[in-house]
């Protein structure tokens, strides 16, 4: 049993019943009729493969409901305390006899634990999700009917059994009743999330999650290859290094070529090697010359995402043809940790830079995109990815609690310039470090390093999710020492060796968050995991007001922040009985996992808004309280992101500021639930995700209050930027500059847009609630000389006597960049709305416009100004120009694009508008 690589395997078809060639190399998938069956139970249906015994139960016989119906993950729960077997026969070719032809049983990914049987005899055993599996089956299979077994033994009864029969406890054993999960999670190398989290349900599921497939060939196959990009001496042209790995059968030596092409380009070599069962793998050095003419790959925003295939060919006598493709980008990364000024109590920088350029990381946090990861496209994922990058999001952290995702979905952030902070796969627990875990996890490692090290997107590889700071937490227990020492196994001895080894080039961090080199140097466990001077942090606090920034961290980078929304009304008809649509039904109470969580979104909500009268079970008072909580989401968020950006470019005396990354928690939904998500389970924007589109806007206007100044800030990037320090104190900041040469590259597209981004008018409104006239304009010229500065500060009690406004609940601001049309804005409100005098507005769809197949002009109208205008298109999934906005026009138009064709005369009858004063009626 051993893991192999990633590849496209040269296939040649050939019939069932043929021989195979003896210099031919056959991939032979094994995705026909299997059956997924236990029998304590008498159970037996047709299953997919890839796929679980879920969805097998669910697709075929119907046997049992959609598992994500109502309180399906409780009522289901014995699916996955089941053992399960999955079965298939296939017809086996006969074998040249002639040659030494091997067959290889290639498992892409099983979950979990399980026994593989062919034709009576056991060829191999899993124990992780995360590793690809191969087995010689040459002596097993036989001419004509063969049968395959893969007997699954239940994730949760194997994880309970290993707990039970470890010497020590590790915590944590289980986790909150509210969650309806499984105990045990990090007793085995498995998709954590899937035993239940605090936004998902818990499907512990058994299957072949990924293809399955027959490998034949002769003395020596390719079936794996790594690149590594590198640039070259001086700064002149790139280097790949390469490393191609075999299966290799038989005795003696076996003489081979080995030819590596850039495609597109000049650039190809051809290279003899000699392998043997001893010597399985080649390496070489790849020059790519200036003259060779290829391009950098850019982060979202700051340029193209020029992506090449470099392609290797293996050929030996008697071996056939192999052949892989990587696809890579030519770009550097480097995370700077260095002083933030001559005061070493400052602290150290935590910023990433690509091709030379500082970048300020916006974006979010990845989770699984379903319980059942059969049931994930590639449409779905670039519907996610896409909208991600309409956001302005340039980078995305993938979570230690999920998965490491699919070839598609890291395709795509190669493709949409989206950085991957990437977790390796373990989150919130401590873990074992006994030999076979350690073994497990050196495999799984290995391969997953391999399998993804030569992707342009992945920017950072990270131990784990907060499990620093689990371990600080047991500080002071008698078990203490046991696991700081297993800590430091698993996760310095154990992966971070490997990441060095396998890709030297890359960034690793211990955890997150922790505090990047300055954990190292205390031993790999900070008596303060979450310092603002250093690394990473992950902020929640659900008892301020997250509509003001006065108690959120100052850090060098947030890698998680967020507060809780439900999804969409409309998301919930799919799962929900119409008796479950009110806000403390049994079953909404049941989709809450975040412990008090439906009352602290009431209680937040409560601080700014008043919540709708009416204490009974309505659904339309459940649809206001969905509005409610999605306001509260968009506007906590906003403030806290703004807040980040603000702070890039200046420090405190304390050392805090410096903050070059702001990841909000999470971009998707697992189901249909009250989650951190800014796009629920269907797809829909929740609020959150429109107000993304302007919180990390490249050019952004953002008012604050402090004390009784108003301070409006004008923050811009994906321009480009130098790293300048003050001659006294060597404090760092960052500036706009026009001079950067970046490789061959002029950067001329983004230093044309330097001039543009740091220079303009910005506009400021003083508005009352009861006219579409601005009460008093102020304007002021800027010239920005950092990458985010104050532009205007005044007292709002002389700008309120200035406009002759008597009340701050009768006003509120409205500032804008350049032209007021050209969507740089934002808007401060002086009081609470639930204590200001706002009046109804009368709101109204007045016109649908085709522009196309799928988009359409929605033009508005409106009585009076209105905040939080909420557009709704029903059944119809798609995005709206802008959503949840304040409409200070009476008339104003927005685009609604769907996913697929729009009918106009239905669209007409699902389409609605409101605003926060509906809520009241």
């Amino acid at each position: 049993m051993f893991p192999i690589g990633v590849g496209a395997l040269c296939v040649i078809l050939v019939t069932m019943t043929s021989s195979i060639p003896a210099d031919a190399v056959l991939k032979w998938y094994l995705d026909g009729h299997w059956t997924v069956s236990n029998a304590a139970r008498n159970v037996s249906v047709p299953a997919k493969v890839p796929g679980s015994m879920y969805t097998a139960l669910q697709d075929f016989n119907n046997r049992t409901e959609n598992p994500l119906y109502r309180d399906n993950d409780v009522q289901l729960a014995w699916i996955g305390h089941a053992n399960w077997t999955y079965t298939t026969v296939f017809e086996c070719p006969a074998l040249d006899a002639s040659t030494s032809e091997s067959v290889l049983l290639v498992a892409e990914g099983v979950d979990t634990v399980s026994t593989v049987v062919i034709n009576g005899k056991d060829v191999g055993k899993t124990f992780d999700m995360f590793v690809r599996y191969s087995w010689d089956i040459t002596d097993v299979i036989q001419p004509g009917d063969n049968t395959i077994e893969v007997r699954f033994e239940s994730a949760t009864g194997y994880a309970a059994k290993q707990a039970a029969s470890y010497p020590y406890t590790v915590p944590r054993t289980c986790h909150p009743w509210v969650q309806h999960g499984e105990c045990y999670r990090n007793f085995i190398r498995k998709e954590p999330c899937s035993f239940s989290w605090d936004w998902g349900p818990s499907f512990p599921t058994q299957g072949i999650w990924k293809p399955m497939y027959l490998v034949f060939f002769g003395q020596a196959m390719m079936d794996m290859a790594t690149v590594e990009v590198l640039q070259g001496p001086g700064e002149k042209g790139w280097v790949l290094k390469t490393k191609a790995y075999f299966n290799v059968t038989g005795g003696g030596s076996i003489n081979g070529q080995l030819k590596i092409s850039l495609v597109n380009t000049d650039v190809q070599e051809v290279h003899d090697v000699t392998l043997s069962t001893e010597k399985t793998w080649a390496e070489f050095n790849i020059s790519v010359p200036e003259s060779a003419g290829v391009k950098r790959w850019w982060p979202n925003g700051y340029g193209d995402q020029a992506l090449y295939d470099v392609i290797f060919e293996f050929t030996a006598s008697d071996a056939g043809l192999t052949s892989l493709i990587k696809r890579i980008g030519f770009r550097t990364i480097e995370l700077v940790q260095d002083p933030v000024s001559s005061e070493p109590s400052q602290g150290l920088t935590f910023y990433f830079k690509v091709n030379g350029l500082p970048i300020f990381m916006k974006g979010s946090n990845w989770i699984p995109a379903d319980n059942f990861q059969e049931r994930i496209t590639k449409d779905r994922l670039r519907s996610l990815l896409q909208a991600a990058a309409d956001a302005h999001i340039n980078g995305m952290r993938v979570w230690g609690g999920g998965i490491y995702e699919s070839d598609d979905f890291y395709d795509l952030t190669d493709e949409l310039g989206i950085l991957i902070w990437q977790d390796f796969m373990f989150a919130s627990d401590l873990y074992p470090a006994d030999e076979a875990f350690i073994g497990n996890v050196t495999q799984e490692v290995t391969y997953q390093v391999r399998r993804l090290m030569h992707r342009p997107s992945i920017c950072l590889w990270s131990g784990n999710n907060e499990n620093e700071g689990a371990i600080k937490d047991k500080m002071g227990w008698s078990n203490y020492t046991i696991y700081y020492n297993d800590y430091i196994k698993l996760y310095i001895t154990t992966i971070m060796a490997i990441v060095t080894r396998e890709h030297p080039s890359s960034v690793f961090v211990s955890s997150s968050p922790s505090n990047g080199v300055q954990t190292a140097q205390q031993g790999y466990v900070d008596k303060d995991p979450q310092s603002n001077n250093y690394g990473d942090v992950h902020f929640y606090s659900y008892d301020i007001d997250e509509w003001k920034p006065g108690k959120f961290p100052i850090p060098r980078f947030a890698s998680e922040y967020g507060t809780q929304a439900w999804c969409n009304f409309e998301t919930l008809l799919d799962v929900f009985e119409p008796s479950d649509m009110s806000y403390n039904s049994s079953q909404a109470v049941h989709r809450q996992h975040h412990p008090q969580g439906n009352q602290e979104m009431l209680k937040e909500i409560s601080m700014h808004l008043k919540l709708p009268p009416g204490r009974t079970p309505d659904p339309q008072r459940f649809k206001h309280l969905i509005y409610l909580t999605q306001i509260n989401q968009a506007m906590s968020i906003k403030t806290e992101s703004e807040h980040y950006r603000r702070h890039q470019s200046s420090v405190l005396p304390d050392g805090r500021g410096l903050t070059m990354g702001a990841l909000y928690w999470q971009l998707n939904d697992i189901w249909q639930a009250p989650t951190w998500a800014s796009i629920d389970f269907s797809g829909r924007w929740k609020m959150l995700h429109n107000y993304a589109l302007q919180f990390f806007s490249p050019l952004l206007v953002s008012p604050y209050q402090d004390g009784n100044d108003l301070d409006i800030f004008v923050v811009v990037d994906q321009i480009p930027t130098v790293e300048v320090r003050d001659p006294d104190t060597q404090q760092l900041r960052f500036e706009p500059t026009t001079k950067v040469k970046v490789g061959d590259d002029d950067v001329l597209d983004l230093a044309s847009k330097v001039e543009k981004a740091t220079t303009g008018v910005m506009t400021v409104e003083m508005y009352s609630w009861k006219s579409f006239t601005p009460l008093h304009t102020w304007t002021v010229d800027y010239k920005l000389n950092t990458t985010a500065e104050s532009v205007f500060r005044q007292d709002v009690d002389s700008m309120m006597t200035e406009a002759g406004c008597t009340s701050s609940t009768d006003c509120f601001i409205h500032t804008f960049l350049n032209d007021r049309n050209q969507g740089v804005d934002n808007h401060f409100f002086l009081a609470e709305l639930k204590d200001s005098n706002l009046e109804k507005a009368e709101i109204a769809i007045t016109n649908l416009t085709r522009e196309s197949e799928k988009e359409l002009t929605i033009t508005l109208s409106t009585t009076k100004i209105a905040p939080f205008v909420w557009l709704d298109a029903g059944w119809f999934i798609g995005k709206f120009s802008r959503n949840g906005f304040l409409m200070l026009t009476p008339t104003t138009t927005v685009t609604f694009t769907g996913t697929e064709a729009l009918d106009l005369s239905e669209l007409q009858k699902q389409l609605s508008v409101m605003s926060l004063m509906d809520v009241y009626d």
